[in-house]
């Protein structure tokens, strides 16, 4: 009987090894999570937020649209943080928001203290604009995923230069992939 009961627990024992070395399968996250699945979940030197907001729907001049995000920041002293948000919008599939996006960059260049470029990330079109009329960066960089998709970057004292090394970080296959 002791025998039997110590092939059993070695049995049992093998199994649980086994389960803990084989990775969960991922879950994959139905619409409108999916779209956050290109976005990275840490990047380098900041803190991710604890939570990730849910799935929202909202409307500005380009139209009704839907958003995930994920922020991040870093606390260099006591005076310096750098804040850096990441957001897929999606405006559906009949919507091509590049006039749009180019208007957008027209305006922004009339504002003293605003600097604006066309950018390529990822062989993508992007449009960068960065604000120093007060002082501090910041810096908005809109990547034309989809003619409908966006990956916007929003940086709180981060420059271009920075913002477009952060975005390296974006899987912007998966972006474009999700459904």
């Amino acid at each position: 009987m002791r025998r039997f009961a110590a092939v059993v627990l070695a049995g049992l024992f093998a199994l649980a090894l086994g389960a803990q070395e084989k990775p969960a399968p991922e879950k994959k996250a139905a619409w409108p999570l999916s779209l956050a699945d290109g976005l990275p979940k840490e990047l380098p030197g900041y803190q991710a937020a604890p939570t990730d907001p849910l799935p929202d729907t909202d409307e500005n001049e380009m139209g009704v649209f839907t958003q995930v995000a994920r922020f991040f920041q870093r606390i260099e002293n006591a005076t310096t943080t750098r804040q850096f948000q990441l957001v897929v919008q999606d405006y559906g599939k009949d919507k091509n928001l590049e006039a749009a996006l180019r208007q957008a960059m027209a305006e922004a260049a009339t504002h003293p203290g605003v600097e604006t470029r066309d950018v390529v990330i990822a062989g993508l079109k992007a449009f960068a604009v960065t604000d120093r009329s007060s002082g501090q960066p910041t810096t908005l960089i809109t990547v034309l995923v989809l003619p409908s998709r966006l990956v916007l970057a929003q940086g709180g004292n981060v420059d271009r230069d920075a913002a477009i090394k952060l975005l390296s970080h974006v899987d912007f296959s998966r972006v474009a992939a999700a459904k």
